[in-house]
């Protein structure tokens, strides 16, 4: 009597070897895929704001106000995120000088490239909306990160313009 063989000797080991190619095909495609979907998911980047577009008002009585609120202190620095990318931080702080509360603001940054042209622009909050807000005389600092800076920028510091405000 013949013991059967655990691998039938009759099939080629080619056959053998297809099983297992599969199995690694279909490892490799549901790691892929889960990947993906994090990037889709959780890393999709920012689209940056029209040119003219803003998340606040910035009609007559927001623009006469405009002056009295300061904006200096201006700093740079760079670092790395988890995905070991290079992150630009914009940071300064903006003084009310005003006699009005501001509750909210937004500035256009614009990053410019070696022909002075504008190879980054984004309109951002500064000063997030807040029931508090920023009382007249008072100072507040800020923060803007930016993952994205085309390669063409000139590494000078970048155009930081108003362009939304809300009063109280």
């Amino acid at each position: 009597m013949e013991v059967p063989f655990q691998n039938d000797p009759g099939k080629p080991a080619q056959e053998m070897r297809s099983g297992a190619s599969r199995q690694i095909l279909l490892t490799l495609t549901v790691i892929f895929a889960g990947v993906g979907a994090y990037f889709i998911l959780f890393l999709s980047p920012q689209r940056p704001a029209s040119p003219t577009a803003s998340r606040l008002a910035f009609g007559p009585e927001e623009q006469a106000y405009a002056p009295s609120l300061h904006l200096g202190n201006f700093a740079m620095k760079q670092a790395e995120n988890f995905l070991n990318q290079k992150v630009k931080i914009v940071e300064g702080d903006v003084q009310n000088a005003g006699d009005r509360t501001v509750l909210a603001l937004d500035a256009t940054i614009e990053f410019r490239d070696g022909l002075n042209q504008i190879a980054l622009r984004e309109t951002r909050p500064l000063l997030p909306a807040s029931t508090e807000g920023l009382k007249p005389g008072q100072v507040a600092h800020f923060e803007v990160s930016f993952d994205h800076v085309p390669n063409s920028w000139n590494y000078q510091m970048p155009q930081v313009t108003l362009s939304g405000i809300r009063l109280k």
